[in-house]
């Protein structure tokens, strides 16, 4: 541990080597806590019927019966409750803390094998994988298998994040019990609703909250954004988020709306990218939705009887490297490069690649070579980032391996390749 005192000394590079130092000891220190935790259990197992087992309190379902959730999934060893009185004792953290804590590590040691390989060799950050087996705990062994194969993957690229571990288990729910899929998509389209909330503040505004059907959801969004538009366009200089709030408010009065008097639109159709393995289709089981995560089958018709255009993307080669003449990719090039990156290419950054620019690499040059556009030239960048590498110095080449990037500082940083 460095002296507090001496910090204050270092330059700006000695400097971000101490913060990350220091996180790598912070890192270990956490890896090593869980593992105390998994050693504690150890020492405190249920072994008859005299041991009473660490549970989460019961509660009344609708139909009258009494549910406990299980502490960790099925597999994991049980402990007793004294274990979790010891630490939330010596920890000083409440009962339900130190549950939380003890069933989601014994699941990520024995459920979630390759995610705690990677906690332990300071791969893979602890708060992450315990947030993976927050959401895994409910899953069959199958189910919690696939999403540790697919996790750690991402987990081992340093692209793991809380979309992706949400969608990786509902996808695994999907594939090893689609009718509990099926049922939690019914269950959530039951619970639509609209609420309002005077604001405790001034009784000027009102706090609206909706849950709405995705497709009527994404249209509304694009009606309020049309009309904020619209209302720019004949003078309203307020800004875009109070212009969205004005034309939601107008919406209760559709004359007010037609008042406008100006040219009617087409209906536009929300645009959902789906993405579907032909083993799914043999199988019945989810499709991805790209920003939604997976979806039954089910849903996917329901939501393609109400739409009256369905385009149709071939599957692309991905493996194709064809160079163009000209600074903007065709099409095709575009495409591919996002779904080949997902997300911005800078280190750390998750801003999703369909809302980045797509930059050259190597710079493009109006007098140079020709076929300086090509998917090994260009990777998505967010605009932020992007500007960075143009003008702030930092610089970075696609290789094997992946975005090797250097700082104005000189350090070097390496974003693997997610494929």
């Amino acid at each position: 541990m460095s002296d507090p005192a001496t910090l204050l000394d270092l330059d700006a590079k000695s400097a971000l080597e101490s913060v990350v130092r220091e996180q790598r000891v912070a890192a270990r220190a956490e890896a090593n806590r869980l593992a105390a935790v998994v050693a504690l259990c150890d020492c405190h197992p249920v072994v008859d019927d005299r041991d009473v087992a660490a549970a989460w309190p019961a509660d009344a379902c609708l139909d009258g019966d009494v549910v406990a959730p299980p502490l960790a999934g099925e597999g994991c060893p049980q402990v007793t409750e004294d274990a979790v009185h010891e630490l939330s004792a010596a920890l000083g953290i409440s009962h339900h803390a130190a549950l939380g804590l003890v069933g989601q590590t014994l699941e990520l040691r024995f459920r979630l094998p390759r995610l705690w390989r990677l906690v332990q060799d300071l791969t893979l950050p602890a708060w992450q994988a315990l947030r993976a087996a927050e959401q895994t705990i409910p899953l069959s062994p199958e189910a919690a298998a696939f999403v540790d194969r697919h996790l750690a993957v991402a987990g081992r690229r340093g692209r793991l994040t809380g979309q992706t571990i949400t969608a990786t288990v509902g996808l695994a729910e999907a594939r090893f019990d689609p009718e509990r899929a099926r049922t939690r998509e019914e269950d959530a389209l039951a619970s639509r609703g609209v609420w309002f909330d005077i604001s405790p503040d001034t009784p000027a505004t009102t706090d609206v909250y909706a849950r709405l059907d995705t497709l009527d959801a994404q249209a509304l969004d694009e009606t309020v954004s049309d009309l904020a538009v619209r209302l720019g366009r004949l003078g309203d200089t307020s800004p875009l988020d109070t212009r969205r709030a004005t034309a939601l408010g107008m919406l209760a009065d559709p004359q007010h709306v037609l008042d406008l008097d100006v040219p009617a639109r087409p209906v536009s159709t929300p645009t959902l990218y789906l993405h579907l393995d032909a083993d799914q289709l043999e199988t019945g089981t989810a499709g991805s939705i790209e920003k939604l995560g997976p979806a039954t089958l089910t849903l996917i018709a329901t939501w393609l009887e109400r739409v009256g255009t369905v385009r149709i993307q071939p599957v692309l080669d991905m493996s194709t490297s064809g160079a163009v003449d000209r600074h903007d990719p065709p099409e095709w090039m575009h495409t591919l490069v996002v779904l080949r990156d997902k997300h911005c290419v800078f280190p750390g950054c998750r801003t999703d690649a369909r809302s980045c620019d797509l930059d050259h690499i190597a710079p493009y040059d109006d007098h140079g070579p020709p076929g300086q556009t090509s998917p090994s030239n260009l990777a998505p960048l967010c605009r932020r980032h992007h500007n960075r590498k143009t003008h702030h110095g930092w610089h970075y080449q696609r290789t094997d391996t992946g975005y090797e990037w250097r700082s104005p500082l000189g350090r070097e940083h390496l974003v693997p390749h997610l494929n």
